[in-house]
């Protein structure tokens, strides 16, 4: 159990630091036309991303090969909203209000509940 949290926490850091990356290359732009997008996907640091993001695949594949599905998806997607809410705010300076932080709690909870339950399952 503790591997496939580890693996679902490296999933998490790889996919955020790809889509990061691609937010931080999109501020600012207007991809209008194709030669604009073709120029953005074929920038260094958007392949980059991609490689990270695609490594986060993989890495999601072996979690999910060594516990519950039922277990894996939800550990896996916590970790990955906790740390995308992190990177939005101290990245990319994204204002966490009272409603915010009721929300991100509930959703959490709800996650650990399911996975609670979900881990008396796994076998």
């Amino acid at each position: 159990m503790i591997k496939t949290i580890l693996y679902c926490f490296f999933y998490a850091i790889l996919n955020v630091s790809g889509a990061a990356i691609i937010k931080l290359k999109l501020q600012g732009l207007v991809l209008e036309g194709f030669r604009e997008w073709i120029g953005f996907l074929m920038s260094i640091p958007v392949i980059i991303a991609f490689i990270l993001i695609f490594a986060s695949a993989l890495v999601m594949f072996k979690a999910l090969s060594s516990a519950a599905f039922s277990f894996t998806i939800p550990i896996a997607t916590g970790i990955n909203f906790i740390l995308t809410i992190i990177a939005g705010y101290y990245i990319f300076k994204d204002h966490i209000n009272i409603i915010s932080f009721l929300g991100f709690t509930l959703i959490l909870g709800g996650i650990i509940i399911l996975s609670l339950n979900s881990s008396y399952h796994v076998h």
